[in-house]
């Protein structure tokens, strides 16, 4: 009774406010504990790494200044003026902001100032004499005016054999800075073949060969085995894809896909799966067939994941093969996002759908069929983050496990229902089943389309078309379901679900950044989370 009293008032309405915020708080200390248990702790150059990925450049300087003077070298000098420029820039564009408003908030991520310029020359000027050196290399190249005395003593280095360490490096930037983009590549390369640690700067040639289209010299640098041994996929899979030749495209790509992740982005993606999962087995009443379903639908969710690979094989055909890429241009990248985008995952995750069709057909109902498409989809969207989470940007970190994974499970749950259909009667529902698809595959690239392009609405027209299409699968569902059965509602499990991604993302910004920068940097897309909540809350209150 205290139990229902918890989830029910006592007129039989569900509540949600104390259920959700205890869950937060329950995904909060297991996520935690699981991140600290299965992972070395974060060291202070880590989190302001984080930081800056997370448009927090003021709170990332205070710790590399800090650093720098306990531990004084090059990389951390170089992150400190990296951190410290982009804190000025930010704090331009919060000024410019408030000046176009005539004062008042400006909405934007992060206006902390940073370090005066007197306090960082000071601090430079107390560093040894060669990590000073570059230090102010790197300090007057950013200021457009590096000192006479400085250029020389680098471009001295430089020159020596073997060459001063990061001298190559500062030239490259120098000259890569100026438009001298065939010289910044030579010196990258050096730098690169030279320095083992520093072998990325072999890869900032190689980028600099692709952006200029010069495949001749880039493949002849590829053909040298010191650059190839030092060079990472990416520029050999741009080069496959501009020889056409997608079997080595399809070799090279899912080495530029591997996550670069320890175990925190494994638990995170897993957690929140578990949680979409829990409510998707409410959604297709898992207790009233437990023997039959549960397997059913780690199968199904299995199956997703495993559909990342027909995917890739696919972008690497129509990278390497159709030419199909984003370019920037908004009539073509529409046509790459719905044809390119949608059009692949979409087909990737019906084709390891199809497995399961016979069986459910002949043992199952609409709501399984549903159910399983849409924990593929779930399986494909875990898979997934894997990739968003390497790049550590904790304020898209809680919109991407909310949004997405459920845009997935409706996209797979939508289209594997109208196969369903076509498979029962052919003639029938063909065109049903071909209007379907077109649908779920153009409104999936008009989604990835409008976040990428926020000059059209961005991401205010993408929720638009998540919520559309989120009330058109939740409306199958309770159509499939005929009544409501025993235990918690969905609405109960939506909000269990809601309460593990926010938990479990609060745990790994806490984890990566500290508590107090964790509140502030999660805190800023509340209210557009909030806002997604509301809309689910109303539709699911009728199942």
């Amino acid at each position: 009774m205290r139990a229902r009293g918890l989830l029910f008032t006592s007129y039989g309405e569900p509540r949600l406010v104390v259920p959700g915020i205890l869950g937060v708080i329950a995904a909060f200390v297991v996520a935690l504990a699981l991140i600290t248990f299965t992972n070395r702790p974060r060291t202070e150059e880590e989190r302001a790494d984080t930081l800056m990925r997370s448009a927090k450049p003021a709170a990332a300087e205070r710790i590399y200044a800090r650093l720098l003077r306990e531990r004084p070298t090059v990389p951390l000098a170089l992150s400190l003026l990296d951190a410290h420029d982009q804190a000025r820039l930010l704090q331009q564009i919060v000024k410019l902001r408030d000046e176009a408003r005539g004062g008042g908030a400006t909405g934007l991520p992060d206006a902390e100032p940073p370090m005066s310029d007197e306090e960082l020359d000071r601090l430079i000027g107390e560093l040894p004499e060669d990590v000073a050196l570059v230090a102010r290399f790197s300090r007057g190249l950013n200021a457009h005016a590096v000192p006479v005395d400085v250029h020389e003593k680098i471009a001295a280095g430089a020159a020596r054999e073997p060459p001063a360490p990061w001298a190559n490096h500062l030239l490259g930037r120098e000259a890569e800075r100026e438009g001298r983009s065939a010289e910044a590549a030579g010196f990258f390369e050096k730098e690169g073949v030279t320095f083992a640690e520093r072998r990325s700067d072999v890869d900032a040639a190689l980028r600099i060969w692709v952006a200029l289209e010069d495949w001749d010299t880039l493949r002849e640098r590829l053909a040298d085995d010191r650059v190839a041994a030092a060079a990472g996929p990416v520029a050999k899979y741009k080069l496959a894809v501009h020889d056409a030749d997608w079997r080595a495209a399809a070799r090279w790509l899912p080495s530029v896909w591997a996550p670069r992740l320890g175990g925190t982005g494994l638990v995170m993606s897993a957690i929140t799966a578990l949680g979409w999962a829990f409510f998707c087995a409410r959604l297709g009443k898992l207790g009233m067939r437990v023997r039959f379903r549960l397997p059913m639908y780690v199968v199904a969710f299995a199956l997703g994941v495993a559909s990342v690979v027909p995917t890739v094989l696919l972008i690497a055909v129509e990278e390497a093969k159709l030419r199909l890429v984003e370019t920037g241009d908004p009539a073509r990248d529409v046509l790459f996002f719905v044809f390119g985008v949608g059009l692949r995952e979409e087909a990737s995750k019906l084709l390891l759908f199809l497995p399961l069709l016979p069986i459910l057909r002949k043992w199952g109902d609409k709501l399984d069929v549903l159910v399983c498409g849409a924990l593929v989809g779930l399986g494909f969207a875990a898979e997934e983050n894997l990739n968003y989470l390497a790049q550590e940007n904790l304020q898209t970190g809680l919109g991407r496990f909310l949004t997405a994974n459920f845009f997935h499970m409706a996209l797979t749950g939508t289209l594997a229902s109208a196969l369903d259909d076509f498979v029962a009667d052919r003639e029938k529902n063909a065109a049903a089943f071909t209007q379907t698809s077109l649908f779920v595959v153009a409104i999936h690239g008009a989604y990835d389309f409008l976040l990428s392009h926020e000059e059209y609405g961005g991401s205010y027209f993408a929720m638009t078309a998540f919520v559309f299409l989120t009330k058109r699968f939740l409306e199958s569902v309770e159509s499939a379901r005929r009544r409501a059965d025993r235990g918690l509602t969905p609405l109960h499990a939506f909000i269990f679900a809601v309460a593990v991604v926010t938990g479990v993302s609060l745990a790994f910004a806490t984890m990566a950044v500290g508590p107090k920068a964790a509140f502030l940097v999660m805190g800023s897309g509340l209210l557009g989370q909030a806002i997604i909540v509301y809309v689910f809350v109303r539709t699911l209150r009728t199942i």
